[in-house]
């Protein structure tokens, strides 16, 4: 579970890392902004300081003062700016600090004093920079604490991932070995008591909703392989004894009936229980199985179904053909089809024939109207004329799927091709 790009532990992993990088960038980027704005707070203090000198200098005196620092000049307007400065302040440079040339840096601050005309203190202070000269100092530190953050952070995001999500992978382990017939009980306990504990205990009640399910089914099965079989086998066997005496021309009419829905009955029973019991459990390897006879055996079983038509029966499958399939499967699987296309064939030919990894029943019937098309595989589509109860198609599909047989229909005004893929 763990190799899983997208599973829970990665992603909180993940997430504790993306929030670390996030938190030492953000913390990163204000620790850089707060050093520079200390450092032009500092310079924007010293002018100030500047500033008040010069007008206590005024006041006192009625002329300006030498600077304080040697750094600090004080200029009438910007006659006698530094080259650079003028540049750039000529090229549109804007606001009270302004780079240079050369590594020098300048800070401007305007000065009014009455009767002096307009000042301003400039202060080259390229020499007194802190933070411009050891920025790449800083941004390695702060990198090299980012990556540390970074490697705790990812070891304590696996550590709480990986211990919250063991519970849940101890869920899923017991539930992935968990066997139809023997469902795991009374297990949520074990668990914590919080969200995986309630899963955990809504996983449990369900999964004994499904082992009460699956019991009831497997009473259902072995019941009615013993309650259908019985009285069909008696109606099957009364029927041929009924069929051995001389019976007016409508009671043999009803007989033949009779034996037909006995026979479609039993085929029924046959396909629903075979299905039953073959999807508990997966299907085993079988031994090549010779075509012809079953195909034979279903073409006899449903031979009744042609009685009074002009169909033609044309059965192309040499005696060698064979396949690795269940018999009893495929015998449902022809049944099905064979006797769908007897049913459902008036006149014309009915071919069956083997066409490479193909098994086709073909025939010359109607076709599928185009309204079913679509749904034919599911349990209750049936055509208008039909006497069946839209079963059959659906669960040859499912028997099918089950044991590696696919089932294609191919249905159109020139009649209805069945395709069996077998493996």
């Amino acid at each position: 579970m763990m190799g899983r790009a997208h599973s829970l532990q990665r992603r909180m992993v993940a997430a504790f890392a993306l929030f670390s990088m996030i938190s030492a960038l953000c913390f990163g980027a204000l620790g850089v902004l707060f050093l520079y704005t200390v450092e032009d707070s500092f310079f924007a203090r010293l002018l100030e300081q500047e500033a008040a000198h010069q007008r206590h200098a005024w006041q006192r005196d009625g002329r300006l003062a030498a600077p304080l620092r040697p750094f600090v000049t004080l200029h009438h307007g910007q006659a006698g700016f530094p080259a650079d400065l003028a540049r750039r302040l000529a090229a549109g440079a804007r606001g009270t600090e302004v780079p240079g040339d050369a590594g020098r840096h300048y800070h401007l601050r305007p000065l009014q004093l009455d009767g002096a005309g307009p000042l301003v203190l400039v202060a080259e202070v390229g020499a007194e920079l802190v933070v411009r000269p050891r920025l790449p100092f800083i941004l390695a530190f702060l990198g090299l604490s980012a990556l540390a953050l970074l490697a705790a952070s990812l070891g304590a995001g696996y550590w709480l991932a990986r211990r919250a999500t063991a519970p849940l992978r101890q869920l899923a382990g017991l539930v992935a070995q968990s066997a139809p017939e023997r469902l795991p009980r009374a297990f949520a306990s074990a668990f914590p008591d919080n969200e995986i504990g309630l899963l955990a205990h809504a996983l449990e009640d369900a999964l004994a909703r499904i082992a009460g399910f699956i019991e009831r089914e497997q009473h259902f099965t072995r019941d009615a392989s013993h309650e259908l079989r019985t009285p069909l086998a008696v109606i099957d066997g009364a029927a041929a004894l009924l069929a051995q005496q001389a019976l007016p021309e409508r009671g043999a009419a009803q007989l033949v009936r009779i034996r037909s829905a006995a026979a479609h009955m039993t085929q029924t029973v046959e396909t629903l229980l075979s299905l039953a019991r073959e999807e508990a459990a997966a299907p085993a390897p079988c031994a090549p199985l010779a075509l012809l006879p079953l195909i034979e055996a279903a073409v006899v079983r449903f031979a009744h179904l042609l009685d009074g038509k002009a169909v033609e029966v044309l059965v192309e499958v040499a005696p060698h053909e064979t396949a690795r399939v269940p018999g009893p499967v495929l015998a449902i699987l022809l049944s099905n089809l064979v006797s769908n296309a007897f049913s459902h064939t008036h006149q014309g030919s009915i071919r069956i024939a083997r066409e490479g990894a193909l098994l086709v029943v073909a025939d010359s019937g109607p076709g599928i109207a185009p309204a079913l098309r679509e749904s034919m595989y599911q349990s209750g589509v049936k055509g208008e004329h039909s006497s069946g109860f839209g079963l059959g198609l659906s669960i040859a599909r499912r028997l099918g799927e089950r044991f590696g047989i696919g089932l294609e229909i191919v249905s159109g005004a020139g009649g209805t091709r069945a395709l069996l893929r077998l493996p």
